[in-house]
């Protein structure tokens, strides 16, 4: 980065001194103008003034390869802005010449002759040469690291659909569920309804989730609550979700299937029953989604991995740029992670 810094002042300084010397070598001053505008004080003003409008000119860059990757549709607008920097390097030194101009005292300085237009034009067709060059540099540059970027988001979809079909589709929740299923027929119809309805939409959403980046926060409580219901059925009434997010907040974005994940957690490493129920608590702060639930250890620990929170770490890395918060401490396990409007 200091490097980089390094390299654009030196170009921008460059191009200034390439503009100051035609400038004064090159027009028809007199020699007491020309003595005049040579001297550590102009070189030093067009120096800064190209380093100026350089800098402004990569921080507009920036801004647009950012906005270009969210929106690809902002082609029009994104031409726009480059012919604004077009016209900002020829508003420069038609600012320069003009300035010059003030400074050796000469009439009509908003006027020029032919050769001073021509030599005006010269000055910045080549600065323009330079600066394209620079600014498709800088556009590649970006675009790779966006398809880099967005091969790894793939790659991460795709081992979080992998576990997800692990900890969904499993043969052992399958063959429980549909235990459960018949004897809650045998038992209490009315109920296997709503638990086969429940079922459905739990692999429904899973289906509909592959090739997804984001889904919105309702989505998500709505898949959460039929998957919570299947575990409640065979489970006993004995495990709760609390939450308590605004109305406001519904519509913004986490990774599909992040609620499956914690809420598998919960169940996979707690003991749960009518004696200690389970209460899971969801939760929002700023821009970030709370869920947090009581350590109830099982006598017998299942050995983890961790690779479930890894993978949604990584995700949630890649889409909002932000670290999910894992704080475990004796009696709450809490996850916090980053949300996007």
């Amino acid at each position: 980065m200091k490097w980089t810094t390094v390299t654009y002042a030196l170009l921008f300084s460059g191009l200034g001194l390439f503009s100051y010397f035609l400038i004064v070598n090159y027009t028809d001053f007199s020699p007491q103008a020309a003595e005049l505008l040579y001297s550590w004080g102009a070189l030093v003003f067009t120096i800064l003034a190209f380093n100026l409008v350089g800098y402004f000119t990569l921080w507009m860059s920036g801004w647009v390869n950012r906005q270009y990757a969210i929106n690809a549709s902002w082609k029009r607008k994104i031409g726009m802005l480059y012919i604004t920097v077009i016209f900002l390097f020829l508003a420069l030194n038609y600012g320069l010449f003009v300035t010059a101009k003030i400074l050796a005292d000469v009439e009509s300085v908003f006027n020029f002759s032919r050769s001073g237009w021509n030599l005006l034009i010269v000055v910045w067709l080549a600065e323009m040469v330079v600066i394209g060059l620079l600014l498709s540099n800088r556009t590649l540059q970006a675009n790779w690291l966006l398809q880099q970027e967005a091969a790894k988001l793939q790659m991460e979809n795709a081992r979080a659909k992998y576990i997800a079909l692990q900890n969904q589709l499993n043969p052992h929740f399958l063959f429980n569920s549909l235990n459960t299923l018949i004897a809650e027929i045998k038992y209490n119809p009315d109920n296997a309804m709503l638990f086969t309805q429940s079922l459905s939409s739990v692999y429904r959403y899973v289906l509909q989730c592959q090739g997804r980046n984001m889904v919105s926060l309702k989505e998500e409580l709505d898949f959460m609550n039929s998957y919570l219901f299947l575990h409640k059925v065979r489970l006993g009434d004995c495990i709760h979700c609390d939450c308590r997010i605004p109305s406001e907040y519904m519509e913004r974005q986490i990774p599909p299937l992040t609620l499956q994940l914690l809420v598998e957690n919960v169940i996979k490493h707690n003991s749960i029953s009518f004696g200690k129920p389970m209460t899971i608590h969801i939760d929002v702060d700023n821009e970030y989604l709370i869920v947090s639930n009581p350590v109830s250890p099982k006598k017998k620990k299942e050995v983890s991995s961790g690779i479930g929170l890894k993978n949604l770490a990584n995700r949630c890395r890649l889409m909002t740029d932000k670290d999910i918060f894992v704080q475990k401490e004796k009696s709450v396990f809490t996850v916090k992670i980053p949300i996007i409007q």
